[in-house]
């Protein structure tokens, strides 16, 4: 804004900045959207096969908090 507004005033300047900010924002994320939900076109035996990978190399689960302090009070 070195010369000023323009011809539109500040306001108006500022909400055109934004409208173009925000249309280009949409475009690139109906993009992205489109190229994540082409994942989902999986067969049911495929997502059977990755599932049971991903069960394989998951992490057991932690021993609770409020258990590890029960534990520590009794000792």
């Amino acid at each position: 804004m070195k010369f000023g507004p323009g011809p539109r005033g500040y306001l108006g300047t500022i909400g055109q900045y934004a409208l173009g900010s925000g249309a280009s924002f949409g475009f690139f994320m109906m993009i992205g959207s489109c190229i994540r939900s082409d994942a989902d076109r999986l067969s049911a035996q495929d997502r059977d096969a990755l599932r049971k990978n991903m069960e394989r190399w998951r992490a057991p689960a932690s021993t609770p908090m409020a258990v590890y302090f029960a534990r520590s009070a009794k000792a």
